[in-house]
């Protein structure tokens, strides 16, 4: 055995999916949008691989509240309850914040009698809604507002 062969190292794990996701995010919506599609069309088992690592559902916290009130009306009722079940507490005030106080006051009243449900069903209806969120910024419908954006 040389000594080359001592100096191996194992082979690291590499998150490929996350590594996608990371540059994917990094790109213009139209552009990003352009290669999942393609990705899904492929090899639909990576993209959704890839998707799981895109979507944050904290995002949600970056829209402008007109965003947001557009984002409601496009997405499934089952969708926006299932997907309250982990969202953080901004999340939720951002999104009642939003909502008409009759919609408010159904959510609550859907949500508190809510049986408990499987943390995948949760999890595939937060992609559901950051999928359509990610088709409406697409579109031009919705625009982020960062942190560091200057408005004026």
């Amino acid at each position: 055995m040389s000594d080359s062969d001592d100096d191996r190292t194992p082979d690291e794990k590499v998150d490929g999916a996350g590594i996608a996701a990371k540059i994917l995010n990094s790109m213009r919506p139209e552009a990003r949008a352009r290669i999942v599609k393609a990705i899904q069309a492929s090899q639909p088992e990576v993209a959704v691989k890839i998707e799981e690592k895109l979507y944050n559902f904290e995002e949600i916290a970056d829209l402008q509240p007109h965003g947001v009130q557009i984002l409601l009306k496009e997405i499934d009722p089952r969708d926006l309850l299932l997907s309250l079940k982990t969202a953080s507490e901004n999340v939720k005030k951002i999104l009642f914040e939003n909502m008409t106080e009759r919609r408010r006051q159904i959510v609550e009243e859907d949500f508190a009698t809510l049986p408990q449900v499987k943390l995948r069903d949760v999890e595939d209806a937060q992609r559901r809604i950051m999928v359509k969120l990610s088709a409406l910024r697409t579109a031009g419908l919705l625009k982020t507002q960062s942190k560091n954006d200057i408005w004026v």
